[in-house]
């Protein structure tokens, strides 16, 4: 017989971080992508989450592949998508309370969500690198047809 929905509900804000074991959480997913010329790798990093290390895991996962993600002929196209990926699944932890020691023990302190995606200088440089690729591409272009 299956659970009523308040109580799944109950379960699912006991279920314990990943990794300060803190309640409440969500679960959730954070994805990476790094682009290599003609090969890629995905990452991803599956939850609980408490909301600090809900924050730190997106911050963290977001801003290396921003710096990352832009050097491949597909990457190009996958990187946009994988950012609004992560953006949407944001907002799952950041409306979570703040962390609580788990009623089961063994919390510890969450991880620190640092400074904001934006206020990053490596995800500042991220952002820029896809409008360096255009501007380059169409400066070659240009430069190559009055030869």
């Amino acid at each position: 017989m299956s659970m009523p929905l308040q109580q799944q509900y109950q379960t699912a804000q006991l279920t314990p971080c990943r990794f300060c074991n803190n309640v409440p959480t969500a679960q959730t997913k954070f994805r990476g992508h790094r682009g290599m010329i003609i090969m890629m790798q995905f990452r991803h990093v599956d939850g609980p989450f408490c909301r600090d290390c809900g924050m730190a895991t997106f911050r963290e996962m977001t801003s290396k592949t921003l710096i990352q993600g832009w050097y491949g002929y597909a990457s190009f196209v996958i990187t946009p998508f994988i950012v609004l990926w992560n953006i949407i699944n944001r907002g799952k932890v950041a409306s979570l309370a703040p962390p609580q020691p788990s009623p089961y023990g063994g919390a510890r302190q969450p991880m620190n969500p640092g400074k904001r995606l934006l206020a990053r200088p490596i995800s500042i440089i991220g952002l820029c690198v896809p409008f360096i690729l255009i501007f380059g591409l169409i400066l070659v272009i240009a430069l190559s047809g009055d030869a």
